[in-house]
């Protein structure tokens, strides 16, 4: 879909090209799949729109926003709401759409025409809409979508005395986020009684009502008041849902202040044994999202695995809680869905807490990593190599299904012409060379991979060279690699296995350090151990002017974090910046795209932190 030229007719009939195209998108609009990211339908739609804004994809949404069916209506409405994001202007086609939908019999299509009216541009009518309107669905959405719009000019203020307590209860937390202090005991007073008179709340529905007022709160910097409210919200004095609202708010301490897990975690646990299944699940949901509220809770979540009456993703989600923090009560429940033949969400990270535990039966859990190996979906294959690779020389018995596996992958790859290596290429070429000498049998087929990208072909040297003991692979690669490129891939783990296997060479040497103090990003990070392990004290001063830059970063925090404790009392001149990153009392600002990947990050690198300095400070072996 291309743009209008000028002095071309509007109205001509389109090519047979576009009228493709408008079959596609209304086909992808119809059975929903239109919603999901990548597909070919939905970027048509995003290139269309971008290209002429007013065009023929435009006008078939609009047109698909008044068709009989209610998941047709709620589809077009909603992916016209996404392609307004960053319009500057009025986007009259879409306003006049949704204001027409501010009266549809689906109550989940009025919430995306109110939704849409304001991020087209349309606030004026939607401020007289929620002046005019009755309908209680309509207008809590409207005051939603005018609350949290930048420049709708809807000050929160009138509509704390709106007839509705949802929106009474939306405005005065939006109030609170910007109202100076002596304003503060009223607006709390009055977010509790509306919380209080409801049983739910239609604005949960976009964020949860206990995250927004959590927003308010941090915005404030009203750590203890946060602490406070969640308190008596958890102890029931607004109610069942004002429970509900507690844990959520709970959960917005967690990932904003570091000492919530602690204040809050005994209120939480304290609903464990007496809450209704849907909020006991809601607590245990934000318990597991804290690694510091894991294991503050342990003993109680662990209780929880046995009880007939938790459901089986609960289970997994403490199951997998607890494993993250090597806690062994979680191995019969982690090797039982890794025999379910297809490993959910976490099932990485749980069986590495396992490794480290010292809890994991290796001889159960081959065979099924046999056969999720065989498994025809890509993920499954990428997730049991990733388990592989950790188990080492202990997963032999998996060799054949990865040598297979490899061979269907590099298939693929070259069906489209692509040179480029597959992540699930250098994940399988990764778990082979880890397996070592028992993966003899791969030799043939890496050795055969003439056409590679040097990307894979360092993966592939490493695994060669980790299968025969012989350094000569890694070496010729490392020879072949020109001295200055735009783009150099980490090789510490080659120099690590070459210092484990006789040392560096003159050549090797300087290549290590070019590498490390020359080059910015993950080679410095990951080369840094390797140049403290063949020259040590001498490269103190170089590595200690490096480092520092990436201790406040979960990719390379805990990476550079690891070679300072290394170093032991030679990186002391480090400790201030350690320390200044241990005494925060907020998260760390990642933005790991969700504010539990953004705490999960940040409690890491606090106990990468904590670690390194116990070993800095820890006195001499005598």
């Amino acid at each position: 879909m291309t743009a209008r030229t000028p002095g071309q007719d509007p109205a001509s009939a389109p090519s047979a090209v576009d009228r493709d195209r408008l079959a596609e998108v209304t086909a992808a609009v119809v059975d929903g799949s239109v919603h999901t990211p990548g597909t070919s339908a939905r970027t048509t739609v995003f290139d269309a729109v971008r290209a002429d804004q007013d065009g023929p994809v435009t006008q078939a949404l609009i047109s698909l926003t008044d068709k009989h069916c209610p998941a047709v209506r709620r589809t077009a409405l909603t992916l016209l709401g996404e392609l307004t994001f960053g319009s500057r202007t009025p986007w009259q086609g879409p306003i006049d759409a949704a204001a027409a939908r501010l009266h549809d019999p689906d109550p989940d299509a009025r919430r995306a025409a109110a939704q849409l009216l304001v991020r087209a541009g349309g606030a004026d009518r939607a401020r007289t809409a929620l002046d005019e309107l009755t309908d209680p669905v309509t207008r809590i959405a409207l005051a939603n979508a005018l609350l949290h719009t930048p420049d709708t000019h809807c000050p929160p203020g009138p509509l704390r005395a709106d007839p509705l307590p949802e929106v009474r209860l939306l405005a005065c937390i939006e109030e609170l986020a910007t109202a100076p202090g002596e304003r503060w005991p009223a607006l709390d007073a009055q977010a509790e009684a509306e919380v209080a008179a409801l049983t739910a709340a239609d604005t949960d529905r976009i964020r949860p009502t206990g995250l927004r007022w959590g927003d308010a709160l941090f915005r404030q910097d009203r750590e203890r008041h946060c602490y406070a409210i969640a308190t008596r919200l958890l102890t029931g004095t607004a109610g069942a849902y004002g429970q509900r609202v507690g844990v959520d708010l709970a959960r917005r301490a967690f990932q904003g202040w570091r000492a919530a897990p602690g204040a809050l975690t005994p209120h939480l646990v304290r609903l464990l044994p007496t809450a209704p299944p849907d909020l006991r699940d809601r607590v245990v949901d934000t318990l597991c999202a804290s690694r510091t509220a894991t294991r503050l809770t342990a003993d109680d979540l662990a209780a929880l695995l046995p009880a007939g009456n938790t459901a089986a993703d609960t289970a997994w989600k403490i199951a997998c809680a607890l494993a993250v923090i090597d806690d062994p009560r979680a191995a019969p429940y982690v090797h039982a869905r890794m025999a379910s033949g297809d490993p959910p969400a976490g099932a990485v990270a749980a069986v590495r807490g396992l490794l480290r535990s010292g809890t994991l039966d290796r001889r159960q859990l081959v065979p099924r990593l046999r056969e999720l190996l065989r498994s025809d979906d890509s993920g499954v294959v990428h997730t049991a190599a990733s388990i592989t690779g950790d188990l080492g020389p202990a997963a032999a018995a998996c060799v054949p299904e990865l040598i297979e596996a490899l061979r269907a992958e590099c298939a693929a790859r070259d069906a489209l012409g692509s040179e480029w290596a597959t992540w699930r290429e250098l994940c399988l070429v990764t778990s082979l060379g880890r397996i070592g000498p028992p993966a003899a049998a791969a030799l043939p087929l890496l050795e055969g991979l003439t056409r590679d990208s040097r990307r894979r072909a360092g993966h592939r040297a490493l695994a060669l060279s980790q299968i025969t003991g012989d350094r000569r692979h890694i070496e010729s690669y490392l020879r072949s690699r020109p001295p200055k490129r735009r783009y150099v891939p980490d090789h510490s783990a080659l120099f690590q296995w070459l210092l484990d296997h006789g040392g560096l060479d003159p050549d090797q040497s300087r290549q290590l350090r070019s590498y490390v103090l020359e080059r910015a990003g993950a080679t410095q990070v990951y080369g840094a151990l390797a140049l403290w392990r063949h020259e040590g004290p001498p490269a103190a001063g170089e590595l200690l002017a490096l480092l520092p830059q990436y201790l406040d970063g979960d990719l390379f925090g805990p990476v550079a974090m690891d070679t300072l404790a290394a170093m032991g009392e030679h990186a002391r001149p480090a400790l201030p910046r350690l320390r200044e990153l241990i005494d925060r009392t907020t998260r760390i600002p990642l933005c790991n795209g969700s504010e539990d990947a953004e705490m999960d990050g940040d409690e890491r690198l606090l106990e990468a932190a904590s670690r390194a300095v116990a070993t800095i400070t820890a006195p001499a072996a005598p």
